[in-house]
């Protein structure tokens, strides 16, 4: 019995070619992740303040979160959702819009490079969760 139970582990073992794929995915997704992350300007006080009142929790969907966008020195304030829903006069953004990939899973206080049809934009994560 201790035989075919070694048998079996082995070729599982060799079956799950998926696992390596999903592996390769989060390596992609990391050097995504790496690729985005931008060292922005100093945190003023302001934005301490605010970050330190944040719950340290990523941005998902449905999400809100509060950003600064830092070329304009403007606090705006979205919500995150899904494709399709998004309505950015109402503040809802799309998880597929590029603002929208941006944010997703970062945390209060990084600082995100945005490229938009209008030009690349950095902004920095203030609050998520309010």
């Amino acid at each position: 019995m201790a035989e075919g139970h070694r048998t079996r582990v082995r070729r599982e073992y060799h079956s799950e070619e998926p696992i390596g794929a999903q592996i390769r995915k989060a390596g992609e997704e990391v050097d995504e992740r790496a690729a985005r992350a931008v060292a922005g300007p100093p945190v003023t006080e302001a934005e301490a303040e605010i970050l330190a009142g944040s719950a340290h929790e990523p941005v998902q969907m449905y999400s809100t979160v509060v950003v600064m966008d830092l070329a304009r020195g403007e606090q705006q304030r979205y919500r995150l959702v899904s494709e399709g829903e998004g309505d950015p006069e109402r503040g809802e953004i799309s998880l597929s819009s590029p603002l929208g990939r941006a944010l997703l899973m970062e945390y209060p206080g990084a600082v995100v490079r945005v490229k938009a049809p209008g030009g690349e934009r950095l902004y920095r994560i203030l609050r998520v969760g309010d």
